[in-house]
């Protein structure tokens, strides 16, 4: 896909406008441009009562964010972080060629009987989350200041090399679904593709019960690759170069750690919060703008 035929560049469609002029003219600046281009173009699958579907999908959003405080999580220090990365660390290296953010989560890195036994219940882990899609959000804000042009989506990697029949029991996915629904039901529009690497035999066994916890949506943009070799040929070709990949996939890319010393790519990036978006049109380039689509 070249830059041109990049939608997240582009202004809003004919179709899509109205959608974003009935968010804005429902929330205010309570939903920020970035947000409301979004889910203007999230719900296009609804064939009836799109824009009653936005509306309150929007508003589940904002909800949800007010109750986490997400506007302000990025300035917080969580209890027992420290801990929490340590038992889930997470970090993010490169861009592709439209400047899309490659994060990479490996399965041998996660501790889910250190993460359970540290946080009494899932609703003290579910904040770190937030933190965590928030930080995402903030680099991309800095990949679109520095080149000029709105970016709002990334790649994720999920690499399953050590996948156990453990991680995938009913009980441990029950427990983990909610901590992934955190990007699925409220960052709407901003998974550009995720691909799934080392996938063991078991994993396609439990195929089935995973992508039934995954939006229709999103499971379009799934692709899964049984070794590395096939999944950094496909990479490459999808435009992620090597020099964006860890060392571990054969990349060169030192990575950068998702916990309290995270900063972005590009210094003195505001913060992703309604008060410094809802300026977007007073102090960022033409090409950030919100236009009509002709």
């Amino acid at each position: 896909m070249s830059l041109q035929d990049n939608e997240e560049n582009q202004p809003l469609s004919a179709e899509d406008q109205p959608l974003f002029e009935a968010v804005k003219a429902e929330f205010g600046d309570n939903c920020t441009d970035d947000l409301a281009i979004r889910v203007a173009r999230a719900y296009r699958h609804v064939k009836k009562h799109r824009q009653q579907t936005t509306i309150a999908e929007t508003r589940k959003i904002l909800n949800a964010r007010a109750a986490h405080d997400a506007d302000n999580i990025l300035r917080r220090d969580l209890p027992l972080s420290k801990l929490y990365n340590e038992h889930w660390p997470t970090y993010v290296y490169g861009e592709d060629s439209e400047g899309h953010l490659v994060t990479v989560d490996r399965i041998s890195d996660i501790n889910p009987d250190g993460l359970f036994r540290t946080f009494a219940s899932i609703n003290e882990i579910i904040p770190h989350r937030w933190q965590y899609m928030e930080r995402i959000q903030w680099e991309k804000a800095a990949i679109s200041k520095r080149l000029g042009r709105r970016v709002y989506k990334h790649v994720c990697v999920v690499d399953l090399k050590g996948l156990s029949m453990k991680l995938l029991s009913p009980s441990v996915l029950s427990q983990l679904k909610p901590i992934f629904d955190v990007g699925q039901l409220y960052y709407p529009e901003t998974l550009h593709c995720l691909y799934v690497v080392n996938a063991p035999f078991i994993f396609y066994s439990f195929w089935k019960v995973i992508s039934a916890i995954i939006q229709p949506e999103t499971r379009e943009k799934i692709q899964v690759f049984k070794d590395m070799k096939s999944f950094l040929e496909v990479a490459q070709n999808h435009g992620i170069p090597l020099t964006s990949l860890p060392s571990y996939m054969g990349g060169s890319h030192p990575g950068r750690a998702m916990n309290n010393t995270f900063t972005t790519s590009e210094p003195d990036t505001p913060l992703p919060v309604p008060a410094m978006v809802a300026k977007l049109n007073e102090t960022t380039p033409l090409s950030l703008k919100v236009c009509k689509g002709t």
